[in-house]
C-alpha cells in the first residue's frame, strides 16, 4: 500500500515537472529544441512550430534542414555534426524561413546534457532571432563608413598644398 502511494506521488511529481518544463519552454522568446546524443531532434517548443509553420513529423531527425536557407545549410550541418561527434557546445548564425516564407537571422546554440558517466545523453538548443540586431549593426557600419569618407573629404579640403607640388 505504501509503495503504491509513493509510486503515485512520484508519477504526479513527474507529470507536474513535465508540465512546468513545457510551460517554461513555450514561454521563452527563443525557438527551442532537444536532440538525442547523436543529434536526432525529437522535440521542439511551441515557438518553433509557430514560427516555421511545421509539425514534429516534418521536423524530427534532420527535417529541420527544410527551413534553413540553402546558402547556409551545408555549413550548418557540417558544424553541428562536428559538435555532436565531439560533444563540444555548438554556436552558429543563419537564416530560417518563417511560415510566411520570409527569412530571419538566428543565433543558434546547443549545449550537451551529460549523464553521470560524463557521456552526452541529449542536446538542448535554442535559436534566438537576431535579425534586428544584424540590421542595426549593418546600419552602424554604413554610418561609420560614410563618416570616415566625409572626414577624409573635409581633411583633403583643408589640406595645405605646397605650391611647388
Amino acid at each position: 500500500m505504501e509503495t503504491e502511494k509513493r509510486r503515485l506521488q512520484t508519477e504526479a511529481a513527474l507529470s507536474e515537472g513535465e508540465l512546468n518544463f513545457q510551460l517554461l519552454a513555450d514561454s521563452i522568446p527563443q525557438l527551442a529544441w532537444m536532440a538525442h546524443s547523436d543529434g536526432w531532434i525529437f522535440w521542439y517548443n511551441r515557438r518553433w512550430y509557430d514560427y516555421t509553420g511545421t509539425t514534429l513529423d516534418e521536423m524530427k531527425g534532420w527535417g529541420w534542414r527544410k527551413v534553413h536557407h540553402p546558402d547556409h545549410v551545408d555549413r550548418v550541418v557540417a558544424r553541428v555534426q562536428r559538435s555532436w561527434e565531439t560533444g563540444e557546445p555548438w554556436e552558429d548564425t543563419f537564416p530560417l524561413k518563417s511560415r510566411e516564407g520570409h527569412w530571419r537571422w538566428f543565433l543558434s546554440r546547443a549545449l550537451p546534457v551529460k549523464g553521470q558517466d560524463g557521456e552526452v545523453v541529449r542536446w538542448f538548443g535554442t535559436n534566438t532571432d537576431i535579425t534586428e540586431l544584424r540590421e542595426h549593426q549593418q546600419a552602424a557600419d554604413e554610418a561609420r563608413e560614410q563618416l570616415a569618407t566625409a572626414i577624409e573629404a573635409i581633411s583633403e579640403g583643408f589640406a595645405i598644398h605646397d605650391p611647388a607640388d
